[in-house]
């Protein structure tokens, strides 16, 4: 978020400096190197700095000594702490340091946190409440620099008119609806607005669990109820949960805040519940389909676990476009496999296999995907990466052993492709392929492939 600011600030027309107190990522952002990965950002970072508006350095106080800030971004993070709530730590400290500067810039809030937060940090700092703002940030990685430029919304808490008229005079320029509100409302819309895009879906993956008949297809379920304008296609796409570094995090901190306030959160505690139970399909089906045909009889591999069985991971990402690994579904799944006893190799084009490695210590890291599925059981797809969807999946099956199970986390894989195949398929819910769907006939059916 900090770095995406700064450079579409820059290009705002703005005089931009970037604090960055890890001496490794100064030195990449000084060279004009984005040591983020984000689509866009190393191209447009390159630009900003050519402005001569953007620069980065370490200290805050150093900076405004030689020209005083109008406005100060606090970016920092807000790390889930152990009990599930927000670690504030960081806000804290850098609003120690932000708060001694003179002239008194105007403070911004834009990390997460929880409503009442911004109260009491004015409670705690006297005369900060007149020079404050929280704007929250509603940034999706894979397009962070056009959600800032091109913003659903910019939501302003504020206590006073000055507040409200630095948050305008930043915008400048950026067209979209305002809703001016207080700031623990302000904290409140962020928190809402990302616990009700994981309550989709984790509704979705919950509809999944039920389209398993052999004539329900769930692309087609949900590709009819997004179609309604009130509900829409966002986030309705089933997998293994929402992994992104948001929304697990901003859920949990949410049921925590409201835990200690004493108010009910049923909904948001399922949402919540549902989400961690989906990990675990991939691990149910791996049992449920290699279990007992990899044992010596019935049954003795899945009393067993997966301790004969040989398992690709394919893709260690959330997402393509990310390389935030904090909650993406492989921190879950390949640790449990790997305590099942089964041999994982894992590989994910966009992480060389140094830091899949040490992701994962037990697992080989893979340097292709021929080599990742070669005398595999099974095949779980845990990330859409194009090489994986647009891979030749007839020379991968060939390559696999029996059973020859393919596990399509992110449901991503064509069901025509997987049917054609001598594999077997499961998808999170029943995903038909056209000629079984236009002919009347289930997949389950089929002689070689099923989901």
């Amino acid at each position: 978020m900090g770095l995406t600011g700064a450079v579409a600030l820059t290009h705002q027309g703005h005089q931009v400096t970037g604090i960055e107190q890890d001496p490794g990522r100064l030195r990449l952002l000084r060279e004009g190197r984005a040591p983020v990965f984000e689509p866009g950002l190393p191209e447009q970072l390159s630009a900003a700095g050519a402005t001569g508006r953007l620069r980065f350095t370490d200290s805050v106080t150093e900076s405004h000594r030689r020209t005083p800030f109008d406005i100060v971004l606090v970016t920092v993070g807000t790390p889930p702490a152990a009990d599930g709530s927000a670690d504030l730590t960081q806000v804290d400290a850098v609003l120690e340091e932000v708060l001694r500067l003179l002239p008194a810039p105007c403070v911004v809030l834009k990390s997460t946190v929880p409503p009442g937060t911004s109260a009491m940090l004015a409670e705690t700092h006297p005369g900060l409440r007149e020079r404050f703002a929280y704007n929250p940030e509603f940034l999706n990685q894979g397009s962070a620099l056009e959600d800032w430029a091109v913003p659903a919304r910019i939501v302003a808490g504020t206590w006073t008119e000055g507040g409200l008229e630095a948050l305008r005079e930043l915008y400048a320029g950026v067209s979209a609806p305002w809703v001016a509100t207080t700031p623990s409302g302000a904290e409140m819309i962020k928190y809402a607005s990302n616990a009700f895009l994981a309550t989709k879906i984790s509704f979705a993956n919950e509809v999944a669990g039920m389209c398993c008949g052999p004539d329900i297809d769930i692309d087609h379920v949900m590709q009819g109820v997004g179609f309604d304008p009130r509900i829409g296609h966002a986030f309705l796409q089933p997998g293994l949960g929402y992994g992104d570094s948001c929304l697990p995090k901003d859920t949990n901190a949410l049921a925590h805040w409201a835990g200690t306030e004493g108010l009910a959160t049923p909904l948001l505690r399922a949402t919540i519940a549902v989400n961690d139970a989906q990990a675990g399909l991939a691990i149910q089906i791996l049992r449920t389909e290699l279990g007992a045909g990899l044992g010596d009889g019935p049954g003795d591999g899945l009393a067993d676990g997966l301790a004969d069985a040989e398992i690709a991971v394919l893709g260690v990402r959330y997402e393509p476009w990310s390389d935030d690994l904090r909650a993406a579904p492989s921190r879950t799944v390949v640790p449990a496999l790997l305590a099942q006893g089964a041999r994982v190799r894992v590989w994910d084009p966009g992480t060389d296999t140094g830091t899949t490695a040490g992701l994962f210590p037990g697992a080989r890291a893979a340097a292709g995907l021929p080599d990742a599925v070669e005398g595999a059981h099974a095949a779980v797809v845990l990330t859409e990466w194009p090489q994986a969807i647009e891979a030749d999946w007839r020379g991968l099956a060939a390559l696999l052993a029996e059973p020859r199970l393919i596990i399509d986390g992110k449901n991503c894989l064509s069901p025509e492709q997987m049917h054609d195949l001598p594999v077997r398929y499961r998808s999170v819910g029943t995903r038909l392929p056209a000629s079984a769907v236009h002919s009347g006939v289930s997949r389950r059916a089929g002689p070689r492939t099923e989901a």
